[in-house]
């Protein structure tokens, strides 16, 4: 058996995956998150977001409520019935403290009202991301 461990000597990278259907919405965020230093995948359904969770080592997911393949709520609650255990902001032009314990008990950990600023974004995304690994085995 052989084990790689690897050694990082500045911050270890971030991949936060933007699922949004509005193609100009998710450029715009995608860019902002890369300049904070994220490495970023965007999709544009619930589905693709599944999957994408499944091949790739996603830390952070920024889940749009309104997808057109199924609520983002939906989207959320499946990817932690499959497990994903990292961190996941809902973004939602719904409101109220309904709509947050809603998305909080499909297992977001954060939600973030639409329209938002773009360095709030970012700040939510750094936030929850949380501390980085300095060694990894595998």
């Amino acid at each position: 058996m052989c084990r790689v461990f690897r050694l990082y000597r500045g911050p270890v990278p971030t991949t936060v995956l933007i699922v949004e259907d509005e193609p100009d919405l998710a450029q715009v965020m995608a860019l902002a998150i890369g300049r904070a230093g994220f490495d970023v995948l965007t999709v544009a359904t619930g589905a693709d977001a599944r999957t994408t969770v499944s091949r790739s080592a996603v830390d952070v997911v920024v889940m749009d409520r309104g997808l057109p393949d199924m609520d983002g709520l939906e989207a959320t609650a499946s990817l932690r019935e499959d497990g994903y255990l990292g961190a996941l902001v809902v973004t939602s032009g719904h409101a109220g403290p309904d709509h947050v314990a809603a998305c909080l008990g499909a297992g977001a950990d954060d939600v973030l009202p639409k329209p938002f600023a773009l360095a709030e974004l970012v700040d939510r995304v750094r936030s929850s991301a949380g501390p980085a690994t300095v060694a990894e085995a595998g």
